[in-house]
């Protein structure tokens, strides 16, 4: 074979790799028809509670409404109920810091302390720069934890929530690392307050939802009586049976770094608007969108997320919290856009984002392991704990567990009183993961539950001595030995 054709060859082949998967089918019935039927039945089995949208070519081709807005009062979710983003509202942080920066008053590269004159750290004001802000590699931590313990009602401006984290030590040196960081992007809140003479809030009003006709996107006053929001849910541990509600544990009104409310229909205005370059450049569009450090599967861009499946190209951001899951994706080559907002627990966001992929891009080997660990949970709660570790065994070479995911249906069990499901399902982690810390609480929690003090209280030992700076956990500890 002469070298001009092995060239040929390997070329074709390289080619071929680097080519975009195409799916079955791009018609819109067969890609929203099965997501449907799996939707609705994931609602049934598994109490899915939120709207899903997707869009074709800035056009939605499916809006569904899942669950209720107000469990106790079995409200339903509607296609415009407004949902808590949590982290979603980053990509309007970093795209008003992006327009300060085309008006020509900020500089990506320049440190806080040129623009926040009084800062009183001094080596995050003289040391870190917007970019690094926008990146999660500033080095500053985050501030939840002093959050907790406050009352929630005093912290309405972005300057309320400085004193929880201005005195802290950077984590690393800035730019050396990636973690994920709220105390950043309040400071580019306070930036952007700075640079433009008003406060945060009325600037992205403003200069982003008002230009992208989102008319029901705010950081709302929990405290006042805002109609059309949907509370977010979760399972209790300590009550199984009972739902908790959120109320109390989110922030009263939304920040830089999270917590404001939108809807599918706002935030697919708003994807269109950034495709269209309506809120930016299309240079200072790529700038902000294009990834610049690892994170997760993908890269971290200016308050968006990056990745790649099977050749197409994915942006936009997930949010998080208690009782709030949530995201909007684009696919630029293809089209589309994808936004889910959910006020339940995060395994049914999981399963909607998974799925609505794996239809619109094909399956990767995450999304494959997703689902077999879903089948696993299924074959443990029908037929016991001994036949999941032998189908797991079976298939260790062609797929890999979920651990958080089987934490999850564990955690579903224990809810639903299913305490001998819960128990096996905890054990099947432990004995896949055995370095697992959350383990060992958990299954102390279900062996609790059940009545059996004696593997409670061996369970929870293991786990403070895994863990010995919980206090919550002392603090049961001590109870279960009395």
């Amino acid at each position: 074979m002469t070298t001009l054709r092995i060239y040929f060859i390997t070329t074709l082949f390289f080619t071929a790799l680097l080519q975009p998967i195409v799916v079955k089918s791009q018609h819109a019935e067969s890609i929203v028809k099965p997501i449907n039927a799996h939707l609705k039945n994931l609602e049934k089995e598994n109490n899915l509670s939120g709207v899903v949208l997707i869009a074709k070519d800035g056009k939605p081709i499916y809006r569904e409404a899942f669950g209720f807005a107000n469990l106790p009062d079995q409200i339903k979710n509607k296609p415009d109920t407004k949902f808590n983003l949590a982290s979603i509202n980053k990509m309007f942080t970093a795209m008003a810091i992006m327009q300060l920066v085309e008006a020509g008053k900020i500089s990506l590269q320049d440190k806080v302390g040129k623009y926040l004159t009084d800062y009183p750290n001094k080596m995050v004001a003289d040391s870190v720069t917007i970019h690094q802000l926008l990146t999660h590699t500033s080095g500053m931590h985050s501030f939840w934890e002093e959050y907790d313990k406050l009352a929630k009602e005093k912290f309405k401006t972005v300057a309320d929530y400085l004193p929880l984290f201005v005195n802290k030590k950077l984590a690393f040196a800035p730019g050396t690392s990636f973690s994920y960081s709220n105390s950043g992007y309040m400071v580019l809140g306070l930036i952007i307050e700075k640079m433009s003479g008003q406060n945060y809030f009325d600037f992205v009003k403003e200069q982003l939802y008002q230009p992208a006709k989102m008319m029901n996107t705010d950081a709302y006053e929990l405290d006042n009586a805002i109609p059309n929001l949907a509370i977010g849910y979760t399972m209790s541990l300590e009550e199984p049976g009972q739902w908790k509600n959120n109320t109390f544990l989110n922030p009263t009104k939304g920040m830089p770094a999270g917590g404001g409310y939108s809807t599918v229909d706002d935030l697919l205005s708003f994807a269109n608007a950034l495709q269209n370059n309506i809120l930016l450049s299309k240079e200072s569009t790529a700038l902000c969108t294009s990834g610049k450090v690892k994170y997760r599967e993908g890269m971290y861009a200016y308050g968006f997320e990056e990745n790649t499946i099977n050749g197409h190209r994915i942006i936009g951001h997930t949010g998080g919290h208690d009782g709030v899951a949530s995201e909007i994706m684009i696919y630029p080559d293809l089209g589309y856009t994808v936004v889910i907002l959910t006020n339940g627990e995060v395994e049914n966001y999981w399963e909607a984002s998974n799925l609505i992929k794996k239809q619109l891009v094909g399956s990767t080997p995450s999304i494959d392991n997703f689902f077999y660990t879903k089948g696993i949970i299924a074959t443990v709660c029908n037929k016991g704990y001994e036949a999941g570790i032998k189908e797991v065994e079976q298939n260790a070479k062609k797929y890999s567990l979920r651990e958080n995911l089987i934490e999850r249906y564990g955690y579903k069990q224990l809810f639903e009183k299913k305490t001998n499901q819960a128990i096996a399902l905890f054990k099947l982690n432990l004995h896949f993961f055995p370095n697992s810390n959350n383990g060992y609480y958990y299954i102390s929690e279900a062996y609790r539950v059940s009545g059996q003090k004696k593997q409670a209280i061996e369970y929870l030992k293991l786990y403070l001595e895994k863990e010995p700076e919980d206090h919550d956990a002392q603090l049961k500890y001590k109870l279960l030995t009395k």
